[in-house]
């Protein structure tokens, strides 16, 4: 795999496409709001390892704008693990707590979608890296807030990652 970085975007070619990534890929694809993945970036760059979500931050937005991506998410073939009822959800995105989102008849690898809390991921998203894989691209959290993250977590996994 080979890795070229130009300004806020990093160009990665002759990477080996995994059905995680596809399942990352499609489902991105769905957001028409700005976004960053936050877990997973150890993976998309080669690190060999499972995980059972992919968090995914997205700016707070209107009732009606997620009930639009809602209808659209259902329509492509996902599914909400914690309601059927996008006002549900929508109520537990804007108490701060997540949103699971999985492909029909499955439940892992899932998206754990969340609104920004704070300061820190306000900044991520500000200061997003476009990540271009094969033609695909993706959008992540700058590479220092991630391993911070995973420092503070602390975790044997999330230490591994950092590397």
């Amino acid at each position: 795999m080979e890795l070229e970085f130009k300004g806020n975007e990093i160009i990665m070619r002759g990477k080996t496409i995994t059905e995680l990534d596809k399942f990352v890929f499609n489902f991105i694809e769905l957001l028409d709001i700005d976004y960053v993945v936050s877990g997973y970036v150890a993976i998309l760059f080669g690190r060999s390892r499972g995980t059972e979500d992919i968090d995914v931050l997205i700016e707070p937005i209107t009732y009606n704008k997620f009930k639009e991506l809602y209808e659209r998410t259902v329509k492509r073939g996902y599914y909400f693990l914690n309601s059927d009822r996008p006002n549900n959800l929508y109520e537990m995105l804007e108490e701060r707590s997540a949103v699971r989102i999985a492909k029909e008849d499955t439940i892992i690898p899932n998206i754990e979608l969340k609104f920004t809390k704070n300061e820190f991921d306000k900044f991520s998203i500000q200061n997003r890296l476009k990540v271009v894989v094969n033609g695909e691209q993706v959008y992540i959290s700058p590479i220092e807030i991630q391993i911070a993250y995973k420092l503070y977590l602390g975790s044997d996994k999330d230490v591994e990652d950092k590397c």
